[in-house]
């Protein structure tokens, strides 16, 4: 039973709970003591505590006395029991109980629009309709009091715009707008009586209709025609000097696009041996908004949800608007699946027609991938996927980002299919490379599906549950999408092996009202581990290339539906499943698995329909770029953000700083922080290092000058032979001798690379990038010979890790990373983990320490820089991804760096472990 609150005192000026006390009771609305006056009354249950309905009770003497009446009588029971008063004071008391329980009600109820979920709330929900959903409309029109007009659609107060029933009333025309649209039919009225007079033939001849017939005119157009045809295409011209097999596909992927057999004008369009251009536009607005940068399928869609970002040819979802940090977490973990429209992410097809063919394609694999898999052997007869890093063909030192190969092989058609899938700024590097390097062998041909196949990831425990429930298998028993289906119990994502690959045909997802998850016999955990087995062994599994295959994927149009098709045929069978006829369009799909993720491939014009049925799935939320990072971190994994050692990363991280630089400039001196006055790395000169952005060039300079002072034994002093002067070399480049030069050299070197800026010399700055991977590096270098300039020194080494919070402390991006001292090593981690206290037993800050700085990191200490880093719910700490020089890791697996933020001058311990670059 409900506790109740303290009863509130009832002074003159509270509230009463009288009925016609009205006026006073909405003045004192906003008073505290009558808010509680009514949630006491509401809550307070009366009884009847004397019962009339017992009669005749004995009085008189002690307890045992009136026992010995009763007893006297011959009878236990001490009176009568009046019928009718007992059942008067149980209705009163009934009544009491329904009255509270309806107060209680009434007091704790809560509106339609304060009802919704926080994804569909909306500021002006509260006094517009249109905001609320349409199923929910009338109820808050009752609850606002609204009531219609005699004869009228509309309210007497009005509703914005919406009726009674809470659908929106047809907007009314201006007089000036209607004028407006009878004279424009009125000018296109003439114009086209004026075209209908006169013609014009191809060769810029007027005629008119009444000098020429009809038969005369067409035998002119034919001619026209002909003389058109017997010229040269200048896309014909290229491929003239093409194979056979070149001109076969041109051939046959233009006659696809041009006989399209659907209402919506969806085509494949696949471009041979040359990039791809955008597709047939339906408005010339959106054709010029597409110019620089391509819209994704569901742009339209996305443009209203999200914030959108212009980067690499695309105009992709870069966050929700709403904030969804936490939700996006757990839903990926906990409960729910998080998806996302990755169509930017190019794919290519290398397709073979014969096994020599395929054996040259297959040698060139192997060396953009540096013969890091057996692909032939493990992977297509198999039937899975590999993932891994792709390298430049003439320049195969780091690589360029991530690829996914998979491959498929049609034995009927004796054809061998590869397809690739890259990152979009690396995608027209590795596509001119394979056409440069292919194009001359017989029987191969390569095909840009960058605007014909789209993808869809998923990832989260109900990720599998939310692709069951819309995709419905076409063809009767087919044994991929029944083992697909006996996965339906499996909430962890972990559990099916990586790389695993299904291929399928399915109907239109639009089809059903609703997802739901197809009938399925009961499956016990034992068939489930059996299926699991089956898919991790090395048994032969055969897919179908009907995703790759430019026919089959023109076929999936055929007969593709409207939305105003979809309807009728939907009005026909109400409330149910719409049924599926012989001539419905069957979408071939390709099903990825992934580390934690599922990819689901279609062809580009399905994209919208999936993504729509998708959303819809309930405990399914999107995301954007920052989500798909956000979860990458969380799981350990690189993301776009730490591929620094690449080019393109390596170019982003340039770009940034210099934004970030230009962006603090502007500000004014009050208003920014003054890095050049900070004390920090036992200097008082600032930061060393740029505050700005990611400084590899300074990180290189400061562990190649500790490195060689090391050596030299002058790791320890400060004052070289030279009084502290300056030395240099014949050709001016700053000798170190000292500790006191190591932030002379860095600063000289920053100042070389702006000069190298401003001269616009950026391909020299990426020629020698200050980074490089530790497993690139094979030959020893001698750090005593080294001459400081920016052509000739060396590239760093670094290792990827993974950095954990011990105890207090957030870590941004661009933080520096610290080794720590042995000897004050344990010091540091009884400080973190509080064991050290003060007096009163709290933790104690390691700068209320006496002599802190012998404990504090020099800048010689600095070892790495942090690439990316956030808050993670998974472990309720502070997470970074940052790269490190390898020598200072020295072969360890785990250990303790000291970690500093930027303009800050507290130092944070974090737990440090290696990162599987295989994924």
């Amino acid at each position: 039973m409900q506790s109740l609150p303290k009863k509130p005192s009832t002074g003159g000026s509270v509230a009463g709970g009288g009925k016609n006390n009205t006026t006073s009771n909405t003045a004192s609305n906003n008073n505290p003591t009558s808010k509680r006056t009514k949630l006491y009354n509401s809550r307070q249950i009366r009884t009847q505590i004397q019962d009339e309905s017992f009669t005749n009770p004995p009085k008189g003497g002690t307890t045992a006395q009136q026992l010995r009446k009763m007893l006297s009588n011959g009878s236990m029971i001490p009176n009568k029991l009046s019928i009718p008063d007992y059942l008067s004071a149980r209705e009163f008391e009934i009544r009491a109980l329904d009255s509270a329980m309806i107060k209680s009600k009434n007091s704790g109820a809560s509106r339609v629009f304060q009802t919704l979920p926080r994804t569909l709330r909306r500021r002006t929900a509260s006094h517009n309709v249109r905001r609320i959903p349409k199923r929910m409309r009338r109820k808050a029109l009752r609850e606002m009091g609204l009531q219609s007009k005699a004869g009228s659609a509309t309210t007497t107060l009005g509703t914005k715009g919406v009726t009674v029933m809470g659908k929106p009333i047809k907007p009314k025309i201006g007089r000036g707008r209607k004028r407006w649209a009878l004279i424009r039919k009125m000018k296109l009225l003439k114009y086209a009586a004026k075209w209908k007079i006169k013609g014009r033939l191809p060769n810029s001849q007027w005629i008119s209709v009444s000098q020429i017939n009809l038969r005369k005119k067409l035998k002119l157009l034919k001619k026209d025609l002909k003389l058109l045809d017997e010229k040269h295409d200048p896309e014909e011209a290229e491929n003239s000097n093409s194979h056979k097999w070149v001109k076969h596909d041109v051939t046959k992927i233009k006659k696809l696009a041009f006989n399209i057999h659907n209402q919506l004008g969806s085509y494949d369009n696949t471009s041979v041996n040359k990039l791809s251009k955008i597709g047939k536009l339906t408005s010339v607005q959106y054709a010029t908004r597409q110019k620089n940068f391509k819209w994704l399928p569901t742009h339209i869609w996305h443009a209203k949800r999200a914030k959108m970002m212009k980067r690499w040819e695309w105009t992709i979802p870069l966050e929700p608007t709403q904030r969804c940090y936490r939700s996006t977490s757990r839903a990926s973990r906990l409960k729910g699946a998080v998806v996302s429209d990755t169509s930017y992410i190019g794919s290519l097809v290398i397709n073979a027609y014969s096994k020599g063919s395929m054996e040259k394609v297959l040698k060139y694999i192997s060396v953009i991938t540096k013969n890091k898999v057996k692909i032939y052997e493990s992977c297509l007869s198999k039937g899975i996927a590999w993932e891994g890093y792709v390298y430049d063909l003439h320049d195969s030192g780091d690589p360029i980002g991530r690829m996914t190969l998979v491959f498929v092989e049609n034995s009927l058609q004796n054809t061998f299919r590869v397809m690739a899938r890259l990152h979009p700024s690396i995608f027209s590097t590795v596509f001119s490379q394979l056409v440069g390097n292919l194009e001359g062998v017989e029987e191969v041909t390569i095909h840009d599906c960058k605007y014909s196949i789209g993808s869809i990831d998923l990832t989260g425990p109900k990720s599998l549950t939310a692709l069951q429930s819309i995709l419905q298998c076409r063809q009767e028993n087919d044994s991929q999408f029944e083992s697909f289906l006996k996965l339906h119990k499996l909430n962890d994502l972990t559990s099916v092996p990586e790389n695993t690959i299904f291929t399928f045909n399915v109907c239109d997802p639009r089809f059903k009202t609703k997802p739901v998850i197809p009938a399925k016999s009961k499956i016990n955990y034992d068939d489930q581990l059996d299926i699991l087995i089956a898919l991790k062994s090395k048994k032969k599994k055969s897919l179908s290339d009907d995703i790759l295959n430019p026919e089959s994927r023109a076929q999936t149009y055929d007969n593709q539906m409207s939305l105003k098709e979809l309807g009728k045929r939907r009005n026909l069978h109400p409330g149910e499943a719409i049924p599926i006829k012989e001539n419905d369009a069957s979408i071939c799909v390709m099903l990825i698995k992934s580390y934690e993720q599922w990819t689901i491939l279609l062809p580009w014009f399905w994209v919208v329909p999936f993504w729509y049925s998708l959303v819809h799935v309930p405990h399914v939320q999107f995301g954007g770029f920052k989500q798909s990072e956000q979860l990458r971190l969380e799981r350990k994994l690189l993301g776009w953000s730490d591929m620094v050692f690449t080019t393109n990363g390596y170019v982003q991280c340039e770009l940034e700083r210099e934004q970030a630089e230009r962006k603090w400039e502007k500000k004014p001196k009050s208003k920014r922080v003054t890095y050049a006055k900070l004390k920090v790395d036992g200097l008082g000169s600032g930061e060393t290092l740029s505050p700005f952005g990611l400084d590899w060039r300074g990180l290189q300079v400061i562990r190649l000058v500790t490195k060689k002072l090391k050596l030299e034994g002058n790791l320890g002093g400060m004052k070289n032979k030279q009084n502290n002067r300056i030395v240099t070399d014949d050709k001016l480049n700053i000798v170190p001798q000292t500790l006191s030069d190591l932030p002379i050299a860095v600063k000289a070197i920053q100042a070389a690379e702006q000069q190298l800026k401003k001269q616009n010399l950026h391909s020299v700055l990426l020629q020698y990038k200050p980074i490089t991977l530790a497993t690139n590096i094979t030959t020893g270098i001698d750090h005593r010979k080294l001459t400081f300039n920016i052509k000739q020194l060396p590239a760093l080494a670094v290792t990827p890790i993974y950095l954990t919070c011990v105890g207090k402390g957030n870590v941004v991006s661009n933080a520096r990373i610290y080794e720590v001292n042995k000897k004050y090593e344990n010091f540091w981690k009884e400080t973190a983990s509080g064991v050290v206290t003060n007096i009163r037993g709290n933790s104690v800050r390691v700068g209320s320490v006496a002599e802190a700085e012998k404990l504090y990191p020099k800048l010689h200490n600095v070892v790495g820089l942090v690439s990316s880093a956030t808050f993670s719910l998974v472990e309720g700490k502070s997470i970074s991804i940052g790269f490190v020089d390898s020598d200072a890791i020295d072969g360890d697996v785990s250990g303790y760096f000291l970690v500093r933020n930027v303009a800050s001058t507290s130092y944070i311990l974090m737990h440090w472990n290696c990162i599987n670059m295989a994924r």
